[in-house]
């Protein structure tokens, strides 16, 4: 198995190069988006700062259909969409167009859990200080759900991840590319373990750093 990594160490950097290129894009854009997406559904629903029906619903249906329909099905569907975005369908930076939009599902989501879990006597207080709403989300709902919001991102990253390897199988190059096309078509049933390997590392490591990250805020907040 190292045998089979060592011959194909550049070919596997080169795959994780773009795997790279895809999450970035996807995670940076998909964390901003989704945090705004997922603070006005919390602020707009009926015990939010500033309850507004429709938009709630309509964000919130948003989210939900994006989330349930399989995310290939998604990437499918999308290639129009892509191919305006992007000016092409296929390749690394295409595959960064239905990633973010998943992404920004995921993350809005994980957002809402989070603030919904922060206790009304602190927003109240807020209030009774007289903190507009922009600083009552900054100073108080955000401050005081950032752990959450720690474990509940990482886990979205995680997600991220585990859609960018399915975009191999449209073209969009990476990791799960390189897995299908050097491993499985080729029958190479080491080189596919190597790259097992490989990912669970990757998402391990990904997993510690948020739980450590989310301890430390956690007890910073206390």
């Amino acid at each position: 198995m190292i045998k089979e990594f060592i011959n194909n160490y550049e070919a596997i950097m080169s795959a994780l190069g773009e795997t790279l290129i895809m999450l970035g894009i996807s995670i940076g854009v998909g964390m901003i988006l989704g945090l705004m997406v997922g603070i006005l559904i919390s602020i707009t629903g009926p015990k939010g700062l500033g309850p507004n029906k429709v938009v709630h619903q309509i964000l919130g249906l948003g989210v939900n259909i994006t989330r349930s329909i399989p995310f290939i099905l998604l990437a499918i569907v999308l290639i129009p969409f892509t191919r305006f975005v992007i000016g092409r369908a296929f390749g690394t930076y295409a595959a960064s167009v239905p990633l973010t939009i998943i992404a920004t599902a995921l993350f809005a989501r994980f957002t809402e859990q989070s603030l919904s879990e922060v206790n009304p006597n602190i927003i109240k207080s807020g209030e009774v200080m007289g903190a507009s709403k922009f600083q009552i989300i900054v100073h108080f709902m955000l401050k005081e759900a950032i752990s959450s919001l720690v474990l509940g991102f990482t886990s979205a990253i995680i997600s991220v991840v585990s859609y960018s390897t399915v975009m191999g199988i449209l073209g969009g190059g990476g990791i799960g590319d390189f897995a299908i096309y050097h491993g499985y078509t080729s029958n190479n049933r080491t080189l596919m373990f190597v790259v097992i390997i490989i990912m669970v590392i990757f998402v391990s490591v990904i997993q510690i750093t948020g739980n450590i990250i989310s301890n430390k805020l956690d007890k910073s907040r206390k």
